[in-house]
């Protein structure tokens, strides 16, 4: 195949993954200007990395990206694979932890106005696990009425590192 071709495939096929992006980002923004009142995005951690004998913190947030304030409050739950456990103090301070130790449950106030954010700091401890070994965990919040929120459940990995 010539380089024309070639390049002409390249670039139209460029243009069109940026133009569906930017179709997504304009879609996304008309979806939180859109006319529903509190919009939730959960946003868990990209990478929660453990190392050794030691303990790390879980940051989990809650954004409003829609038009107005909740009107209820919002429970967020962090779920921690087997080997996994949340440690103390949480916050915020209405964080507890669900028996056996690899939930815990966050509850927060409502009035999360617009472009504002709720976040649980969870400390986390591990069994002993070879470098390099990956697991899952995941976060889910249960959101003041509808519609549903965006990216729930959000799984995160974890890395003993």
């Amino acid at each position: 195949m010539a380089r024309g071709p070639f390049r002409h495939a390249v670039l139209v096929g460029t243009a069109g993954v940026l133009l569906a992006a930017a179709t997504s980002a304009q879609s996304v923004a008309a979806h939180a200007a859109g006319p529903f009142g509190p919009r939730l995005l959960l946003v868990g951690p990209a990478l929660l990395p453990i190392p050794p004998s030691d303990r790390t913190e879980l940051h989990a947030h809650v954004v409003n990206i829609g038009t107005a304030p909740t009107t209820a409050s919002t429970t967020m739950l962090i779920h921690l694979p087997p080997g996994v456990f949340v440690a103390t103090p949480f916050s915020p301070a209405s964080c507890t932890p669900v028996p056996l130790g690899h939930t815990v449950s966050c509850t927060f106030p409502a009035g999360l106005g617009p472009g504002q954010e709720d976040t649980a700091v969870i400390p986390v401890v591990a069994d002993q696990q070879p470098l390099g070994t990956l697991l899952s965990g995941e976060a889910e919040i249960s959101p003041p009425g509808s519609p549903a929120p965006l990216n729930n459940p959000a799984a995160f990995p974890i890395l003993f590192i």
